[in-house]
């Protein structure tokens, strides 16, 4: 059995309020290997960068490409999970106010545990702030401590073949997992500590999985200049009506479901959601100096 070890670099763009990663060529990048595309980087074992962790076009939730965290048949099985990619940003990313969105679909039952988290480093170890595993008999599990341990959802179930969408919503009190925009769990914030990236890894038992449609969510530190109350979005939760204070700020606005599609423009200093289903929606403001901010609304 050859021994293994992950390496991480840093992801290549800050990330701001919300960014969608869904693996296409427009967004740089290109069928096969995924390591440094992007700055992403592989498992690498004793003989280099181990060789099936790629972009893929074989499936996709979202477009045409998507990750494929694929079985390796040089390598045996391992008791965690090491095979697959890292994505570090360039700066930690603030852990009150969080959200990170994801589509998986395994391709078969009785094989790997396929395992995303969203880690922290404390004096240089790397540190689960949560994750969510697609466990081999068709279960999910969520890691709920530092020490990777993990509350199984036997309730819930996936079906190979089929995609899931997950979600991590991170505030300073406490992290909900949500499968299928149904909230499954909530424990409380047990690292209050940024978060410095995720990895998607699996433990090569068989079968693959692939991912899609990444949306991340954060405040948007840099923008000092404007106060909470100057963009306030009212009332939230909304049956109908949204309304903005100060629209004068604002030089475009567009409303979109939490799988990133836009869902509505907004022009003046309202708009109509009567006709949106129920759920939370992310509004993104480009404002006149530039810069962008993202706020979230219910729509009851």
């Amino acid at each position: 059995m050859k021994n293994l070890y992950i390496i991480f670099l840093l992801f290549s763009s800050f990330l701001s309020a919300q960014t969608h990663i869904s693996f296409e060529a427009e967004e740089g990048f290109e069928l096969g290997n995924m390591h440094e595309q992007n700055d992403w980087e592989v498992t690498e074992g004793a003989d280099g960068i181990i060789t099936n962790q790629v972009i893929s076009d074989e499936e996709a939730s979202d477009g045409v490409y998507s990750f494929k965290n694929a079985f390796e048949p040089d390598y045996d099985f391992q008791w965690m999970p090491i095979f697959g990619a890292v994505n570090e940003f360039e700066e930690p990313l603030d852990y009150e106010n969080f959200t990170i969105s994801y589509d998986v679909m395994a391709t078969g039952t009785l094989g790997a545990d396929f395992e995303f988290v969203i880690y922290t480093i404390i004096d240089e170890e790397f540190i689960p702030v949560g994750g969510v595993g697609v466990e081999n008999r068709g279960n999910f599990y969520l890691i709920v401590d530092e020490n990777y341990s993990f509350h199984p959802l036997e309730e819930t179930h996936w079906e190979p073949g089929e995609w899931v969408n997950v979600r991590l919503e991170v505030t300073a009190d406490e992290i909900a997992y949500f499968i299928n925009d149904e909230l499954q769990f909530e424990l409380d914030n047990y690292t209050q500590a940024d978060i410095h990236g995720f990895n998607m890894l699996h433990n090569n038992y068989g079968e693959d999985a692939y991912y899609d449609n990444f949306i991340i969510e954060t405040e948007d530190m840099s923008v000092e200049d404007i106060e909470q109350d100057q963009l306030a979005l009212y009332p939230n939760p909304t049956a109908g009506q949204l309304h903005f204070t100060n629209p004068a700020q604002i030089k475009a606005a567009s409303i979109f479901d939490l799988n990133g599609k836009k869902v509505a423009d907004i022009n003046g200093n309202q708009v109509d959601l009567s006709g949106l289903s129920t759920g939370t929606y992310l509004v993104k403001l480009q404002l006149d100096n530039g810069k962008e901010l993202t706020r979230k609304v219910v729509k009851k």
